[in-house]
């Protein structure tokens, strides 16, 4: 059994130490949250031009398949990228090109001039742009007045974001809301957490605790690989660079998910050493994909492909079944464990 906890600490000490704190997952640098990007209109509609909010609000994205290209004006009213047959290009003398380079915001450019001529450089093929912008999702530390007032009702904080664009010398004009949509009671999916907790751990003290344990495992990882492939899909872009972000996003899942299997053929043929490869399991997806996504349970905005109630539900499975199966492995290892046979 200590050598259970011990496996268990040093996992934790393993994983939360390099990467403390453990960060909840984002789309785009958008995790969960209350507050809501809507696109309403895009004024004139202009054919072969579409114009949408992509991965939770925190992008826009603009295909122009038409003939003539699409400028997209920066902040300050200035050209910063241009959308056409040939490519993308943005404009190095944008001060938005530099601001937008995260979700939160970039390091604004002292050579950056929005009155200075335009200089273009080619950035993406194709005739699709993706953006961080400001304009459209809300950039303070702490929600607005009017929200911290009564945060249980909804608010419109942004009754009309405008982003304007131009082609040739037509002028277009995007417009959306930003709105606070409060979340649900997280109570229902901790109550679940909990129930799947302690099932799990009355099936440890069964007859049958390998095969209850290895089960359990199995849930977990399957229910973790479909969290992390729902925040995957929630990104834009082909379906290579979604699998590519999906493994990226996943390095310490992707170890449980082997470790899982691991413990799984050892627990199937009632090996104790498959303990410790559970116990390895459930802390890392508890951590990673439980603990570190909280918010998903009581905020209204989602980063995932999934409905968001499968969503919530996968976040309370890797909470319940990582917290069962690490009390578990503890509790099956002590009954089950060898006597210490003494010497005669």
């Amino acid at each position: 059994m200590r050598r259970l906890g011990l496996v268990a600490v040093l996992t934790v000490a393993a994983i939360v130490v390099p990467a403390a704190p453990a960060s909840a997952h984002t789309v785009s640098g958008a995790g969960a949250t209350n507050f809501k990007t809507t696109l309403t209109a895009v004024t004139p509609p202009v054919a072969g031009l579409k114009v949408s909010v992509v991965e939770n609000g925190s992008r826009l994205e603009l295909t122009n398949a038409s003939a003539t290209d699409v400028v997209v004006l920066g902040y300050e009213g200035e050209p910063y990228l241009r959308v056409g047959p040939a490519g993308v290009f943005a404009n190095l003398k944008s001060p938005a090109l530099y601001l937008n380079t995260t979700r939160q915001g970039g390091t604004p450019n002292p050579d950056a001039d929005p009155t200075a001529p335009a200089v273009w450089k080619r950035i993406l093929g194709g005739t699709t742009v993706r953006w961080h912008d400001h304009r459209v999702h809300w950039m303070g530390g702490r929600p607005p007045p009017e929200v911290r007032r009564a945060p249980g009702v909804g608010h419109v904080v942004y009754p009309a974001w405008t982003v304007e664009l131009r082609q040739g010398t037509t002028p277009i004009t995007v417009t959306g809301t930003l709105t606070w949509v409060p979340g649900p009671s997280p109570w229902p999916w901790v109550g679940l957490a909990v129930a799947l907790a302690l099932a799990v751990i009355v099936a440890a003290l069964s007859k049958r605790w390998a095969l209850s344990l290895a089960a359990a495992v199995v849930v977990l990882v399957a229910t973790d690989v479909l969290h992390a492939v729902g925040i995957g899909l929630a990104f834009a872009g082909s379906e290579a660079h979604r699998l590519q972000l999906i493994l990226a996003a996943s390095y310490y899942s992707l170890v449980a998910w082997v470790v899982g299997g691991v413990a799984v053929y050892l627990l199937a043929r009632r090996n104790v050493d498959g303990l410790f490869a559970a116990t390895f399991t459930a802390v890392v997806i508890g951590l990673f994909g439980g603990v570190a996504d909280l918010t998903v349970l009581y905020r209204s905005e989602v980063p995932s492909a999934m409905p968001t109630d499968v969503a919530r539900g996968v976040v309370a499975c890797a909470l319940g079944l990582g917290a069962g199966l690490t009390v578990g492995a503890v509790l099956a290892a002590r009954r089950n464990r060898e006597p210490v046979q003494l010497a005669a």
